[in-house]
């Protein structure tokens, strides 16, 4: 289950575990400096389909 969501409910997107936008960030996330996840922005959205997925530069 990804996200939440059974894998066969959406059989024709291109993305799934493991290759999915939020593993991009997470990796991401472990190899770069300066930025980090605005969470700010998670909490002003009453809906997001990027959850952690807002970066903010810190450096």
């Amino acid at each position: 289950m990804l996200l939440g969501l059974p894998a066969e409910l959406f059989q024709d997107r291109p993305w799934g575990r493991g290759d999915s936008p939020k593993t991009a960030v997470r990796e991401f996330m472990a190899t770069a400096s300066g930025f980090e996840i605005d969470h700010t922005i998670d909490h002003k959205l009453l809906i997001s389909v990027a959850p952690n997925g807002y970066l903010k530069r810190t450096a």
